[in-house]
């Protein structure tokens, strides 16, 4: 594993995603800027949720 840290691992993968579904998908530089920023923070939020609520479901 390159990096220790799940998260770190997450984000990074999030971060290079939106970064090309940004220049693919959109024309010019304010709106690929935008859209890449708002992939970044819906995918970062999404695995926070999905990872919050899989520990609800911890047998202890």
């Amino acid at each position: 594993m390159i990096f220790e840290s799940h998260l770190l691992s997450m984000v990074v993968y999030a971060a290079f995603v939106a970064l090309v579904l940004a220049l693919i998908r959109r024309p010019d530089l304010k709106s690929r800027l935008r859209y890449g920023l708002l992939l970044f923070a819906v995918m970062t939020a999404g695995a926070l949720l999905f990872g919050w609520l899989m520990f609800l479901f911890i047998k202890k």
